[in-house]
C-alpha cells in the first residue's frame, strides 16, 4: 500500500496568511493617513499664527513710526522741555501706557495678535542729551497671552 504525501502547507493556511498581511497593511496605511492629515491641521495653525503675528508686527511697526514722529516733533518744536511736550502729544495717541516721571521714562503698547494673544512692545525713551542715539530703545517685543488661564489642579484619581 502506498502512503498518500499530503503538502506541508495548505490553503487555509495561506488564506489565513494573506488576511493578515492585508489587515496589516491597511491598519499601516490607516495609521499613515491619519498621521499625515494631523500634521497637515497642525501646520495650517502654525501658518495661520504666523501670518497673525506678522500682521500685528507690522502694526506695531507703523504705531512705532508715529511715535518716532511725536518724539521728533517734540524735540525740535521744544528742546528745553522735551519729556513734557512728548507726553501732551502722545496722550492723544489711544492704545500707549506713558510713564515719563520715573527714572528711565517708558512706553508700552500692545496689538491684538489673536484672541488669545497679544504683542507687547516697551520702549525706554533716551536721556534730552543721548538722542543722538535715538529717541528710544527697544527693551521689549514679545508676544503675551491676553486671556487667563484657568487651569484645573483637580486630580479625581478614585471617584466612588
Amino acid at each position: 500500500m502506498k502512503k498518500t504525501l499530503y503538502p506541508i502547507t495548505n490553503t487555509g493556511s495561506v488564506s489565513l496568511l494573506m488576511i493578515f498581511i492585508v489587515l496589516c497593511l491597511t491598519i499601516l496605511s490607516t495609521l499613515s493617513l491619519s498621521g499625515a492629515l494631523g500634521e497637515y491641521q497642525y501646520s495650517q495653525k502654525i501658518a495661520q499664527h504666523h501670518a497673525d503675528y506678522y500682521r500685528a508686527s507690522g502694526s506695531a511697526s507703523r504705531m512705532l513710526r508715529k511715535i518716532d514722529q511725536v518724539l521728533e516733533l517734540a524735540h525740535t518744536e521744544h528742546p528745553d522741555d522735551y519729556y513734557s511736550a512728548a507726553e501732551q502729544q502722545l496722550a492723544q495717541m489711544e492704545g500707549l501706557e506713558i510713564d515719563l516721571t520715573a527714572e528711565s521714562p517708558s512706553i508700552t503698547y500692545q496689538i491684538s495678535v489673536d484672541d488669545s494673544q497679544s504683542l507687547q512692545i516697551t520702549l525706554a525713551l533716551n536721556a534730552p542729551d543721548e538722542l543722538d542715539k535715538g529717541y528710544y530703545r527697544i527693551t521689549a517685543w514679545q508676544e503675551i497671552s491676553s486671556s487667563g488661564w484657568n487651569g484645573d489642579d483637580s486630580l479625581n484619581l478614585m471617584t466612588f
